[in-house]
């Protein structure tokens, strides 16, 4: 059941709908009918997808839905041919709830379905409002560091229980919202069903790290896109001897790798799901879809052994598409939204979605440092005080080198590397650039990093930042620290970022 407070209207011609407040403000408002039979079947879809679902014993439950304008006097004028007079409420109904409650139920009843009895409404109750607990991704050291239990937002959760009922569907939220947390167990749960599942992502560095993580996984492939094309490609070459990079050339001829990565490998992978149909995958779940070019998706969807029947989900936030492909997604659906910020602190929140557009997204409730930020002039000097500071955390806060890194939003980086190289950290804790290695302090570019987090991150900027078009890698970069985050650059490309005037696009 749906409820819109305020005056209500809507226009005949158009479709559109409004509410007027106490003050007399006028807003527009979505189709409330619409609104409420969405919500039903989305409330069907996280009863019925739930495998707990299966010890109900009856087969066919009574769904409906219906509105309730409870400032209204006069609903009359709101009955329509798709709208009829026993799903709409209004004051008049307050008095007496259950007599009008009980006209909409008769409403929906056809004599075929069973009342849901004790046991259904006990499952329907535990499906709906009990916790959600899943494993979380390892830190940044996965290798290293142990497992622990993480209790999902209610608005999590309730996305995670959806999807046991949909096949296709997008989930878009920003950034430390628990995107990948979710794709990952999903994954984790179709897996364990005995289903093939690929798990896909753009960035390398992700695809990664996600793969240690998921390892010892049955029935699930973890890839980043250009891995999964170059592993198929190579297949179809060992099983066949058909070179198709090289049909792909001759097809969509073209210089550099650019070309190669973005126009012939895609056409390469579709030819290769065609020879391979004996290794296809039951579900395919995209991370990272906004990185994801129109070329790309057509290889993708060809992945599924049954399109029809197949899960094929797809994680998302656009304001994190740093390589500006603005593909259009294979799923028109409605996203499903996640707006609750799972993992930074709240001043880094701030900082972070200062350079965000899009569904509002809720900060968490975790207090933390504010962030520091230190304007030095000449890249010497800072690279001189980004040392000092990973010092004074490895040795006066003693955290783990693993604990800390340094990104860039600054070129160019072979450069910033050669600097950082020269200054020597305390004991045997050393640097290590573009590659995690056990006990030193990762150094890596933003666009690299991106899908992963740290609980400290340095953030060495440039006057980059003050370009509107990094507005999405200062973004990227300004929201991978959970709990600390130390920002260093020149006076400008401080002032920029602080006051956010950095616009992402």
């Amino acid at each position: 059941m749906e409820v819109k407070g305020g005056g209500i209207a809507v226009d005949g011609r158009s479709g559109t709908w409004s509410s007027t407040d106490r003050s007399g403000a006028v807003n527009p408002i979505k189709d409330p009918f619409r609104q409420a039979q969405s919500e039903k079947y989305a409330i069907l879809d996280q009863i019925r997808g739930h495998p707990k679902w299966r010890a109900w014993p009856g087969r066919r439950v009574l769904s409906g839905h219906a509105v309730f304008f409870p400032d209204l006097h006069d609903i009359g004028r709101l009955v329509h041919p798709s709208r009829a007079r026993q799903l709409i409420g209004g004051q008049a109904d307050l008095a007496q709830l259950q007599v009008w409650a009980a006209q909409a139920n008769a409403f929906w009843r056809t004599g075929q379905e069973q009342d849901l009895g004790r046991r259904g409404v006990e499952l329907v109750e535990e499906i709906l409002c009990g916790s959600v607990e899943v494993r979380a991704l390892l830190r940044a050291e996965l290798a290293y560091a142990e497992a622990e239990l993480v209790r999902l937002t209610e608005r999590q959760a309730r996305v995670l229980r959806i999807l046991g009922g949909r096949k296709r569907a997008v989930i878009a939220g920003g950034a430390g919202t628990g995107k990948t947390l979710i794709a990952v167990e999903k994954a984790r749960q179709m897996a364990a069903e005995g289903q093939a599942v690929l798990l896909l992502c753009y960035n390398r560095p992700l695809a990664d790290v996600l793969a240690h993580s998921l390892a010892n996984t049955a029935n699930l492939t973890v890839m980043s896109y250009h891995q999964l094309c170059e592993q198929r490609i190579d297949l179809v070459r060992r099983q066949t001897g058909q070179d198709l990079l090289a049909e792909a050339a001759r097809s969509y001829p073209g210089h550099g790798d650019q070309h190669k990565f973005e126009v012939q490998m895609p056409f390469a992978l579709a030819l290769a799901n065609e020879a391979l149909p004996q290794n296809l995958y039951d579900s395919v779940i995209v991370d990272e879809a906004q990185d994801f070019s129109d070329e790309y998706w057509f290889g993708v969807e060809t992945l599924l052994k049954d399109p029809g029947e197949g899960a094929f989900y797809l994680f998302t936030d656009r304001n994190q598409a740093i390589y500006r492909r603005d593909a259009k997604l294979p799923i028109e659906d409605e996203p499903f939204h996640l707006t609750a910020n799972c993992r930074n602190t709240a001043p880094i929140h701030t900082l972070a979605y200062g350079f965000y557009v899009g569904t509002p997204v809720d900060a968490s409730e975790l207090v933390g440092p504010d962030v520091e930020t230190v304007c030095i002039e000449t890249d010497e000097e800072q690279a001189a005080e980004i040392e000092r500071r990973v010092r004074r955390l490895l040795t006066d806060e003693k955290l783990s080198p693993s604990d800390i890194v340094v990104l860039l939003v600054k070129r160019p980086k072979s450069m910033l590397y050669e600097m950082l190289q020269r200054h020597r950290l305390p004991g045997r804790v050393e640097w290590s650039f573009e590659r995690r290695v056990a006990g030193t302090v990762l150094v890596d570019t933003v666009a690299r990093f991106k899908g992963l987090e740290s609980p400290v991150v340095v953030l060495w900027i440039g006057e980059e930042v003050s370009n509107a078009n990094e507005g999405e890698t200062v973004y990227v970069g300004t929201s991978r620290a959970k709990y600390l985050m130390h920002i260093v650059g020149g006076a400008k490309a401080c002032a920029a970022l602080m006051s956010g005037s950095v616009a992402a696009n």
